[in-house]
């Protein structure tokens, strides 16, 4: 825990530059949606304290902006390599190990984000076929369960995306990781 938070640059090429964007934007977008939570959920109590009249179904939007803001997240921390590392045993080993596992990492990842984008896909269908929809206010689930499908599938790219700059770095030119 006292070792030094590293951020990581920025890509240069236009592939990644492209990709960065793309994912700061999403993450940007994510922000807003659970800003958005915060103030509807600051209008609800509020509602409730002074008026005893919170607002109707609030709890449903939460869950469903919340899962839609994390979703949209999840690729730009991957390009900026912000999630969580574990490197116990890997601390002192040379560079080309660790760009190794990094890749293998990675590239688990975007297949793994891949596989949820295509898994999101399909129970949002199923979930349209079966007009599943919340409780109170009977908002169609599988609206929130599609929105999160181009975060899954951009997260795939990333992943991609940086399997591949830490399979370039092995090398040794550690500036190319992302």
């Amino acid at each position: 825990m006292t070792e030094p938070l590293v951020i990581k640059r920025a890509p240069t090429d236009p592939l990644g530059v492209l990709l960065f964007r793309l994912c700061r934007a999403f993450a940007l977008a994510g922000g807003l949606v659970l800003v958005a939570m915060a103030l509807m959920s600051l209008a609800s109590i509020i509602g409730r304290a002074v008026f005893t009249k919170p607002l109707l179904g609030d709890y449903e939007l939460v869950q469903l902006g919340c899962a839609i803001s994390v979703a949209a997240f999840l690729p730009f921390c991957q390009m900026r390599g912000g999630h969580v590392l574990v490197d116990f045993f890997t601390a002192n080993a040379r560079h080309s190990i660790r760009a190794t596992l990094d890749t293998f990492g990675a590239l688990l990842l975007g297949v793994a984000a891949a596989v949820f984008a295509w898994r999101l896909t399909a129970g949002a269908i199923g979930l349209a076929a079966a007009n599943d929809q919340t409780t109170i206010l009977e908002i169609p689930t599988w609206w929130a369960v599609a929105l999160m499908v181009p975060s899954f599938a951009l997260l795939a790219a990333a992943g991609f995306y940086t399997a591949w700059q830490h399979w370039r770095s092995r090398d040794g030119d550690a500036g190319v990781a992302a």
